[in-house]
């Protein structure tokens, strides 16, 4: 039986979708279960347990090259069963015309009602379960009947190869020896860029936490501040502020590291040997967590933002949730000035975020 699953937008999203690939393979052990990603997934699908093949779809490509390359797609794969779970609705077109027998997955606007036979039709505004377990649920008409008790054994893994992540830990040094920092010391991670409209600290925070933790462990660690190109305006407030406060041992402790540079696989790489991770609602807080890596993850209390839908897989004593103590009335947008907890995100002190990682961080 083969299963070709279709999710071609963010990073975190498609990390969502993958143990759907597991719940197949723990019920039809024999199966094969394929993937569509965006480009921007390309580099971690390979990583991933469960997919045993996958293929890219550009999102920037016109129309017609998407339909060339979702139809070679099927020839190649033919699947039994497509899926379509979130992006892209060119896939489920061309599975549609293809006619594939069995057509699932999510039905919302009108091109699943028009392309899906088997589809499910979700209002996932409503927030009342997390995305893995929505996701979960688009695979009961194919007989996979998901109970909550499965899902720690359904969590998305990444599998390393040793090699490659000694020859990009190795580069990753390098780096940082460059740029005058010492690599004795531990690795402490903060992501402040984000895509999308989801509520963000303010990137000043995330300087007055580097500053806060650098005076509560002198010269103990490395703070390592990942962003990619698109992230450069969440960086702005975070680096005036280290500038304002800056000290020799500070300077030397500090390090800005462009993760698209060697791509997302280097990253993860990279990811896997830090002690801490502090991040927001992104992609990179979903691959901290699948990596078991200690984190602090902050998020908005807006109802499709919110932690319920969107927050890490995995739920331990290695992951802290940081919301804003409010009460949120707003479903989709924030209210801004109309709202009495406008700055909400500002309720999150950073000296919140301090006690978290004291908890993690005490040991050295």
């Amino acid at each position: 039986m083969k299963y070709l699953i279709s999710r071609t937008d963010a990073i975190g999203d498609t990390l969502l979708t993958t143990p759907m690939a597991n719940k197949i393979k723990k019920d039809i052990p024999d199966a094969q279960v394929g993937m569509i990603v965006s480009s921007r997934s390309s580099d971690i699908i390979g990583m991933v347990k469960g997919i045993d093949r996958f293929w890219v779809l550009n999102p920037n490509d016109n129309f017609i090259k998407k339909l060339k390359v979702c139809f070679s797609i099927l020839k190649e794969f033919r699947p039994d069963i497509f899926l379509y779970v979130g992006g892209s609705h060119v896939p489920a077109f061309c599975s549609f015309w293809k006619r594939i027998k069995l057509r699932g997955g999510l039905v919302s606007k009108w091109q699943t009602f028009l392309f899906l036979n088997k589809g499910i039709r979700q209002s996932r505004s409503i927030v009342s379960m997390h995305e893995s377990d929505y996701n979960f649920n688009l695979l009961k008409p194919f007989g996979h009947n998901y109970h909550m008790d499965e899902r720690d054994s359904l969590a998305p893994k990444l599998f390393l190869n040793e090699k490659d992540k000694e020859a990009s830990l190795s580069n990753f040094y390098s780096q940082l020896t460059a740029n005058g920092l010492t690599l004795n010391k531990p690795v402490i991670m903060l992501h402040p860029g984000m895509t999308g409209h989801t509520l963000n600290w303010n990137s000043r925070n995330y300087g007055r936490l580097i500053v806060r933790l650098n005076a509560l462990y002198p010269g103990k660690f490395n703070y390592v501040v990942s962003y990619t190109p698109s992230d450069e305006s969440y960086l702005v407030g975070m680096k005036d502020f280290l500038e304002m406060n800056k000290t020799r041992d500070l300077s030397q402790s500090v390090y800005f590291f462009d993760g698209s540079m060697e791509g997302l696989r280097n990253y993860v790489h990279v990811l896997s040997n830090v002690e801490l991770f502090i991040g927001p609602s992104t992609g990179t807080t979903h691959l901290a967590n699948i990596l078991g890596i200690n984190q602090m993850a902050i998020y908005s209390p807006i109802k499709v933002q919110s932690a319920l839908r969107w927050g890490p897989y995995t739920k331990s004593e290695k992951l802290k949730l940081h919301i804003p103590d409010v009460v949120c009335g707003e479903n989709f947008h924030c209210a801004g000035q109309e709202c009495p907890y406008y700055e909400c995100m500002a309720k999150i002190e950073v000296e919140d975020i301090v006690k978290s990682c004291q908890n993690y961080l005490d040991q050295y």
